[in-house]
C-alpha cells in the first residue's frame, strides 16, 4: 500500500487583512495546490495517464485503499481502463480537471474505457434494497468508450459527424441500490447506456453532458427523486429513459438532435411526477431527411401520470421536401393522464402536430396552456392516431382572458327513417355526426360517452310522421344503461299526447354532472307504431360541456 498520509497536511493560514487582487490570485493558486495535496492522488498508485499504459489497477487501488468519504484526485491526462472499476465506499468524491470544452480534449481528465460492462460500478445486484453505497460523487471528468467492440447508433446526426457508435454491452456509470450520486461537470460518451440506476434515488446531475450513447440516462425500479440542472444531451438514440419510478425534475436542460426514425429521445413509462422546466428541445436538421416519431413518449406500456412540461422551447427545423416534419409530435401520449404542456415557444408549427394520442387506452389526457401564437393547417393541436379516448383540454391565453378550446361539443342526428313499433321503447339511432370535437360519440351504439368529468347540457329533438289522434309519445334519457329493453330511464325529457291528425315532435333538454366514462343514449316510446323522420335539422342530439 502506498504511504500517502504524510502528504495530508494544512499549509494555509489567514491574515485577517484585506487582500489585493494579486494576493487573492496567489491564494486561489495555493488553495488549488492544497486541494491536490490533501486529496488522494492516483499518481501515487502508479497511474501514468498517458493513454497507453493500462491504469485500471492503479485506479482500483486508489478506490480500494482509501476510506469512506475520501477525496480522490485524478490529474489531467488520458487514463486507459480495461475492466470495471468497482466502488464499494460511502461518500467517495472523485475529482478530475476540467479546462475548456470536453470535446476539445485539452487539459482534461479523460477516463477512456476499453472493457465490457460498466466502466464505474457502484455496488451490485446482490445488495438488499436501498442499502447500497451512497453519495458517490464524480466531478470534472470525461468518461468515454474507446474500445473496438462497437455497434452503430441509429441517430443520423451522430453518424453525419462520424461519432455514430457505442460500445456493445457497456455502461458509463452503473449504480446498484445506492443513490445520492452526484455528477458535476461530467461528460459521458459512446456507451450503450451512459448512466444506469436501479433503486438509485435522490441523485443530482449538474452541468452533465451525455453525448452519442444508445441510451443516455436510464432510471428504473424506484430510482426516484432525481434532479438535473443544465443537463446537455446530444446525438443519442434515446437521451432519457425513465421507468418504474417516481419524481424527476429537469431544469434548463438541452436535448439536441437526439432520436431517430425508430428511437424517441425521451421515454417516460410507468412513472409518476416528472417535470421539465425551461428546457430546450432541438430536432434533427432538415438535411437528414428523416422523421423522429415524437420528442417525448408517455406511458408506452403502463400508466404514467403527472408529467409537466413548462416553458418549453422547440427548435424544430423546417420540413424537408417541403412536406415532411423532422419530428412529428412534441408529446405522444399512449397511457397517460394529468399531462400538462404549459407554454411552448420556438417553432412548434414545424411539427406535424403538437400532441399525439397513439394508444388504445381510455387514459389519455393532456392539458395545453399557451398563448398559442401558432397554428396547424387543420386548426387542431392534437392527432388521435390510436383508438383510445383521447382528451385534450386547451386553455388559450388572450386579451379576453382564458378561452377553452377543444371542449365537448357534439351534434349527432338520424340518417334514415326509423320505425318505432307500437307500445315499446326504442333507442334512437343517432348514427350520423355533424360535430364531435373530442371523438366522444359512438355511432354504432348510438350513444355519447364523456371523456372527462364535468357538467353537461343535453338537448334532444325528435320529429315523426303524422300520428293518429290521441297517440301518446314519450322521450327519455338513459344513463350508463347497457340494456336494450326492460330498463328504467334516468330522466324523462318529454311526454305528450297528439291532438288531431298531424306531425309529431318530441323535445327536451337538461343539465347534469357526469363522471368520466359515463355514457347516455336517447329512447322513444309510442303508443302506436310511428316512423321517426331523419335529418340533421329535425331529429338530432346535441351535447356541450358547460
Amino acid at each position: 500500500m502506498a504511504d500517502f498520509t504524510d502528504r495530508l497536511k494544512l499549509n494555509l493560514s489567514g491574515t485577517g487583512k484585506e487582500l489585493t487582487p494579486q494576493q487573492l490570485n496567489d491564494n486561489f493558486k495555493a488553495i488549488e495546490k492544497e486541494f491536490m495535496e490533501r486529496s488522494v492522488n492516483v499518481s501515487w498508485f502508479g497511474a501514468a495517464g498517458d493513454g497507453i499504459q493500462d491504469d485500471t489497477a492503479s485506479l482500483q487501488e486508489l478506490i480500494n485503499k482509501t476510506p469512506d468519504y475520501s477525496i480522490l484526485h485524478i490529474p489531467s491526462g488520458r487514463y486507459k481502463i480495461t475492466s470495471t472499476l468497482q466502488i464499494r465506499k460511502q461518500g467517495m468524491r472523485i475529482f478530475g480537471i476540467h479546462k475548456g470544452r470536453y470535446r476539445q480534449g485539452k487539459g482534461v481528465t479523460s477516463i477512456e474505457y476499453y472493457g465490457k460492462g460498466p466502466c464505474f460500478q457502484i455496488g451490485d445486484e446482490s445488495l438488499p434494497s436501498f442499502s447500497g453505497f451512497q453519495n458517490v460523487q464524480f466531478h470534472d471528468l470525461s468518461i468515454r468508450y474507446e474500445g473496438t467492440d462497437r455497434a452503430t447508433l441509429n441517430n443520423p446526426f451522430s453518424q453525419s459527424v462520424k461519432r455514430g457508435y457505442y460500445g456493445k454491452g457497456t455502461t458509463g456509470i452503473q449504480d446498484w441500490k445506492g443513490g445520492g450520486v452526484v455528477l458535476d461537470n461530467v461528460l459521458i460518451e459512446h456507451f450503450e447506456t451512459a448512466f444506469w440506476g436501479y433503486e438509485s434515488d435522490v441523485n443530482l446531475f449538474k452541468c452533465t453532458e451525455i453525448n452519442y450513447n444508445k441510451i443516455g440516462i436510464h432510471l428504473q425500479n424506484r430510482s426516484s427523486q432525481f434532479t438535473s440542472i443544465a443537463l446537455f444531451t446530444l446525438g443519442n438514440d434515446t437521451a432519457l429513459d425513465l421507468n418504474s419510478s417516481n419524481g424527476a425534475r429537469f431544469m434548463a436542460s438541452q436535448h439536441i438532435k437526439d432520436g431517430s426514425p425508430s428511437d424517441i429521445p425521451i421515454l417516460i413509462n410507468d412513472f409518476m411526477n416528472a417535470e421539465f422546466i425551461g428546457c430546450w428541445f432541438e430536432g434533427l436538421s432538415r438535411e437528414h431527411k428523416v422523421t423522429v416519431p415524437s420528442f417525448i413518449q408517455i406511458g408506452a406500456t403502463k400508466e404514467t401520470k403527472n408529467v409537466a412540461l413548462r416553458d418549453s422551447i422547440l427548435a424544430i427545423a423546417d420540413k424537408y421536401d417541403d412536406t415532411q416534419s423532422v419530428c412529428n409530435y412534441f408529446v405522444d401520449v399512449v397511457i397517460g393522464k394529468k399531462v400538462l404542456v404549459d407554454e411552448v415557444g420556438g417553432y412548434p408549427r414545424n411539427l406535424k402536430q403538437l400532441i399525439c394520442f397513439s394508444g388504445s387506452s381510455s387514459t389519455q389526457q393532456v392539458t395545453l396552456r399557451s398563448h398559442l401564437d401558432f397554428s396547424y393547417s387543420n386548426h387542431r393541436y392534437d392527432e388521435n392516431n390510436g383508438t383510445g379516448q383521447a382528451l385534450l383540454l386547451v386553455e388559450k391565453y388572450s386579451n379576453n382572458g382564458i378561452e377553452h378550446l377543444n371542449e365537448t361539443f357534439v351534434k349527432a342526428y338520424l340518417g334514415s327513417r326509423q320505425n318505432i313499433p307500437a307500445g315499446s321503447w326504442q333507442k334512437v339511432r343517432f348514427n350520423q355526426i355533424n360535430h364531435d370535437e373530442l371523438t366522444e360519440f359512438d355511432g354504432s351504439n348510438s350513444r355519447w360517452r364523456a371523456k372527462r368529468a364535468g357538467k353537461y347540457r343535453i338537448q334532444v329533438y325528435v320529429s315523426t310522421d303524422p300520428q293518429v289522434d290521441g297517440n301518446r309519445t314519450r322521450l327519455a334519457l338513459h344513463l350508463n344503461d347497457e340494456q336494450l329493453a326492460g330498463s328504467s330511464a334516468y330522466a324523462y325529457l318529454d311526454d305528450r299526447v297528439i291532438g288531431g291528425l298531424n306531425y309529431g315532435a318530441l323535445s327536451g333538454a337538461m343539465e347534469l354532472r357526469l363522471e368520466a366514462n359515463s355514457f347516455i343514449d336517447i329512447r322513444v316510446f309510442s303508443q302506436n307504431a310511428v316512423d321517426i323522420l331523419p335529418g340533421g335539422g329535425i331529429t338530432y342530439l346535441t351535447v356541450s360541456r358547460i
